[in-house]
């Protein structure tokens, strides 16, 4: 067998596009090798694009704006002086609650857009380095893919907004899969934060790339490990060196 031939796996039938998501939550395997050979893009894409967006939009809509003012204010009244609190409240009083739906939803949107691609830019250079068969498409396939378990969270915002009916319900409160809202709870103002920020679909996502990064460069663990959570490791180092000196 020639290289190209080892390096090129069997077609099998398409396993479909419910079926991979499906494959993703319950055999992840699986669902790596169908997009191995058919890295698509567009169905996940669409799929946690659309529902945080709308999601988000709902949020914005329904959220008692004047106590969201009060909310976002005092939830960093730890980390800035009283003039700068004012200045604050004067800056999001003078926006209405429209532009703050738009910068919502498309904040939400875009961000997500930026994270994958950025995700997928690292994987295919450290592929392009190491020599690997992978490319930016198969990346950005496997990114979108692995990100499924973030319907989750999606889910978890949905419910809790539908049992706060009245709107007053914070930013820090939607998402009940957070660590803070797990019950991870610090007096630190910059570890409470990211307590705030980590949730378990984003770790469970991690794991499905690193995951994927083993099975389909046939990598030991560690190398996956290694590459997969290196920007990871490098941003919380950074972020724990600012925030604990």
């Amino acid at each position: 067998m020639t290289d190209v031939e080892s390096a090129l796996p069997l077609k099998t039938e398409p396993a479909g596009l419910i079926n991979t998501a499906i494959n993703i939550f319950t055999a992840p395997a699986e669902a790596f090798r169908e997009l191995d050979q058919r890295p698509s893009k567009l169905f996940p894409l669409a799929l946690i694009m659309i529902s945080t967006i709308a999601t988000m939009f709902w949020y914005f809509s329904i959220v008692d704006f004047d106590w969201f003012i009060d909310d976002t204010i005092s939830g960093s009244a730890r980390e800035i002086t009283e003039a700068q609190l004012e200045a604050a409240r004067e800056t999001m009083q003078f926006l209405s609650q429209t532009t703050f739906k738009m910068f919502g939803v498309l904040g939400s949107g875009f961000g997500l857009l930026l994270l994958w691609v950025l995700q997928a830019g690292y994987l295919s250079m450290a592929s392009a380095l190491n020599g690997d068969r992978y490319k930016f498409t198969n990346w950005f396939s496997l990114v979108l893919w692995t990100s499924l378990p973030s319907l989750l969270s999606v889910i978890g915002i949905v419910v809790t907004i539908s049992l706060s009916p009245n709107g007053q319900l914070s930013a820090y409160d939607l998402d009940p899969l957070t660590l803070a809202n797990l019950g991870m709870q610090s007096s630190n103002g910059a570890v409470q934060t990211l307590m705030t920020s980590l949730n378990l679909t984003m770790i469970w996502s991690v794991a499905l790339t690193v995951m994927a990064y083993k099975q389909c460069l046939e990598s030991s663990l560690v190398k996956a490990l290694a590459i997969v959570l290196a920007p990871y490791l490098l941003i919380l180092g950074v972020w724990a060196y600012f925030a604990l000196t």
